[in-house]
């Protein structure tokens, strides 16, 4: 852990190396029960929630206990900004990092934590500045060229990203932070020296990693042979990469939270009123890979139109709230039992986390995609809200799911049975929500969007109360770019080849095609 040493340090690493992240958490708890004002052992503790656990609001209220015993740590101040950047509390990240830039305006830790805020507040040109100033003072930190590679490729500018990657590649080729950024600038090609450092030297020894790293390891090497058209070698390899991930999908309970809402949110607890009129909130929900990104790109390219990406206001709302995820019950007693003032409170909250990004938009699009679930919610707080429901054909869908390494939090693509079972479960608490809640729903289907880019845009530009501008189908060259993994596809112009795309893997699929029969009702051909 950096920072002033404290006594359980070498232990504290210990646990830490040996994947012992419970006692290495008991661990620094006890110690700051026993030296509960020594701003040194709350950093730790921040520090170990913010990169070990990932516990960010526990990160978020050991750095500020941190800041209470000395309100000058540069410190506590970045691992602050650091937590409430990544539950997307970003004004408080901001505050935070301006203070610490404040106190250590040179200091390239500082420099560094600050372009990887403005990197996830998708402020681009912020977030290259500011690593680019770090690396004037530290030009060889890896950690801090990297971050520039990610960010010069989140801007779309692949080519000074792979400029990058290969720079670091000369000096660290076992890297794999580097090789999963590379892979992410566009097709990979046989004759490639970071492709086949990947496949000769890091997956033929795969033993030599931790299971974490064979996962993406093997992953990469998969999307490069799929890249290369070796469609049935990728499909191995991704299957061996879902084989080596250890988070389980609660499917039953999953299924628990979806036919709670279903059996027990009805017309009825709309009635009455309550909630904001505002209409400034636009949600884009369905699954991964559905062409989010694109109908994003499409909107916010839009002149009255603003994004605020993958915003975390409602499952932050939740939080607050002391809601458990996914546990149906207690959601669906609140939103039946909700008054119109606690919607209206709610419904400020909401529109004052996404407003402070746009605050003069006519409309601002959430694309959360799971927020699918909390629709009940969203319905309570802005019944004239609006939502786009960005679809996709079930099998090219959840093939792209399964193939993209989604991380932990998407669980259900680790088989193919599961995914199946799962995009039914979705699928029916969309159907519900179409019946019963009174904002205005909008499906919108991939394919359509890709064979008539211009009418589907202007549909939707329709649904959302604007007039048309041109400047929808010139989202290419936007300036608000996406972040998502679909970025180096979103670049290009529209392309059909993505359609059907799961006839490519037709063999490997029979978990998933048996699951999602229902959606075929002249078969699959």
């Amino acid at each position: 852990m950096a920072g002033k040493p404290i006594t359980v340090g070498a232990q504290l690493n210990a646990l830490i190396s040996a994947g012992r992240k419970q006692d290495a958490m008991h661990l620094l708890e006890a110690e700051a029960k026993r030296r509960p004002k020594d701003e040194a052992v709350w950093v730790a503790l921040a520090q170990l929630h913010n990169r070990v656990t990932h516990d960010f609001p526990q990160a978020l209220t050991a750095a500020e206990r941190a800041l209470k015993i000395i309100p000058k740590s540069v410190r506590a101040h970045l691992e602050a900004a650091e937590a409430a950047c990544n539950i997307k509390r970003f004004e408080t990240a901001l505050k935070h990092l301006k203070r610490a830039m404040a106190f250590a305006p040179r200091k390239p830790d500082v420099l560094y934590v600050a372009s990887t805020i403005y990197y996830q507040m998708d402020r681009h040109d912020d977030a290259i500045a500011a690593v680019q100033a770090a690396l004037a003072i530290r030009p060889n930190h890896l950690q801090s060229r990297l971050q520039l590679a990610t960010v010069l490729r989140a801007a779309g500018r692949m080519d000074d990203a792979q400029i990058m990657c290969r720079e670091i590649f000369a000096d660290e080729p076992d890297n794999l932070q580097l090789h999963s950024i590379y892979s992410l600038t566009g097709k990979m090609h046989e004759d490639d020296p970071i492709y086949q450092h990947l496949r000769d030297k890091i997956v033929a020894n795969l033993q030599d990693l931790k299971k974490g790293d064979r996962t993406k390891a093997l992953a990469m090497l998969a999307k490069a042979r799929d890249d290369m058209a070796a469609y049935d070698e990728a499909f191995d390899l991704f299957a061996r990469a879902k084989a080596e991930e250890t988070v389980l999908h609660n499917a039953q309970g999953y299924q628990g939270f979806v036919d709670a809402q279903c059996s027990n949110i009805t017309r009825a607890d709309y009635f009455g009123g309550g909630g904001s009129n505002d209409e400034t909130p636009v949600l884009i929900v369905g699954m991964p890979r559905s062409g989010s990104t694109l109908l994003e790109q499409v909107l916010t390219s839009h002149s009255e139109v603003a994004g605020v990406g993958e915003s975390a206001a409602l499952s932050n709302m939740m939080r607050d709230l002391k809601l458990p995820e996914h546990n149906g019950a207690a959601l669906v007693h609140m939103i039946k039992n909700m008054t119109q003032k606690d919607t209206e409170i709610l419904a400020q909250k909401y529109l004052h986390e996404i407003r402070s990004a746009a605050p003069d938009a006519k409309r601002i699009v959430d694309k959360k995609l799971h927020n699918f679930e909390l629709l009940g919610l969203f319905a309570r707080m802005f019944p004239k809200g609006r939502v786009l429901h960005a679809r996709r054909d079930p099998m090219d869908n959840c093939v792209s799911c399964y193939m993209q390494p989604l991380g932990p939090w998407h669980s259900y693509t680790r088989d193919l049975g599961n995914l199946g079972r799962y995009y039914c479960a979705y699928d029916k608490l969309m159907k519900h929500w179409a019946t019963v809640l009174p904002i205005k729903i909008m499906d919108v289907a991939y394919e359509d969007t890709v064979a008539d880019t211009e009418g589907t845009a202007r549909r939707v530009i329709d649904f959302l109360g604007l007039d048309w501008d041109p400047a929808c189908l010139d989202f290419q060259n936007s300036e608000k770019r996406a972040r998502t993994l679909s970025v180096w596809q979103v670049r290009q112009p529209v392309y059909q080849t993505s359609v059907q795309r799961w006839r490519r893997y037709d063999k490997h699929l029979g978990p998933l095609k048996s699951e999602l029969a229902r959606f075929y009702p002249d078969g699959l051909g």
